[in-house]
């Protein structure tokens, strides 16, 4: 089995760690920022010495992981390799969407491989993250005498790995952006609307939740675009033009933004194929 040390121990360093040390691995160093984090860090992984020093926390370990904030990563990596913490042969790791694996070539100058490792999945809490990581697809990306190693750990997350191109990390971390960002801000939206109606916050948020729930399972279970439904969808144009005037009057700030979903809600009617060009038509104009 594998060693494994952790250098930033939040969320997804502590999650991650848990993990790995149920399934038999050997957590080595436990790195943050404080000791006093480190060790709580620690104890929720179950293992690992608690340190400040990631240099040390990393010395001895086949995997590095290095799980800090973005901004901190390529600093964190330069820091670990001129103190000589890669040993020849083993693997940098950073967990990041957005950065792909070059943010870890001081790794590679110091004899180490790197890769990119990514779950596309949403992480709250450390607790959570051990429930949500099993089950979801996990991105890799980097060396090519990595990628094995890269599997090992994808499956003992209990994850399905998708190779991604280096270039294209930005487009693929967008797409995990929209899924999972853009539809807490869409729901908001949706609260929104349900407040202009007197409706406490917190109780249109119990309102919808059904409704969400269902379409999230429609998605899992027809796909995209036969998901779909609602007016858009069958073309009713009249339903649309009441949508519009009543946001116009209410929420009238919140009107572009209906426009723009709205005007792709267009193009998935099409794809669906319940929507008729001459109905589309007539929508693209109300929405433009």
């Amino acid at each position: 089995m594998k060693s494994v040390s952790i250098i930033g121990a939040g969320v997804v360093g502590q999650a991650v760690g848990r993990i790995l040390r149920e399934k038999g691995y050997e957590i080595k160093g436990v790195v943050a920022r404080s000791i006093a984090k480190a060790e709580v860090a620690a104890a929720f992984i179950g293992a690992g010495e608690p340190g400040i020093d990631p240099v040390g926390g990393a010395s001895g370990a086949d995997w590095i992981l290095i799980t800090t904030p973005d901004k901190a990563i390529k600093e964190t990596c330069g820091r670990i390799a001129r103190g000589n913490g890669f040993g020849k042969g083993s693997l940098a790791i950073h967990m990041s969407g957005a950065l792909g694996s070059n943010v870890l070539d001081s790794a590679r100058k110091a004899g180490a491989r790197a890769l990119s490792i990514h779950p596309i999945q949403s992480l709250a809490s450390s607790e959570q993250a051990v429930k949500n990581l099993p089950g979801s697809y996990f991105s890799v990306e980097g060396d090519a005498e990595a990628i094995a190693d890269g599997r090992e750990i994808v499956e003992a997350l209990g994850g399905l790995l998708v190779m991604i191109p280096g270039e294209k990390k930005a487009l693929y971390h967008a797409g995990a952006a929209v899924a999972s960002n853009y539809l807490v801000a869409a729901l908001d939206f949706a609260v929104m609307i349900y407040e202009a109606l007197g409706m406490r916050r917190d109780e249109a948020v119990k309102a919808i939740m059904p409704l969400v729930r269902g379409t999230v399972n429609n998605v899992e279970r027809v796909g995209v675009p036969d998901a779909l439904t609602g007016p858009i969808a069958r073309g009713d144009v009249e339903t649309v033009a009441g949508h519009i005037e009543a946001l116009e009057k209410y929420l009238p700030d919140m009107l572009p933004l209906y426009k723009a979903l709205g005007r792709h809600t267009v193009k998935v009617g099409l794809a669906k194929g319940s929507l008729k060009k001459e109905d589309a038509g007539r929508l693209i104009e109300i929405l433009d």
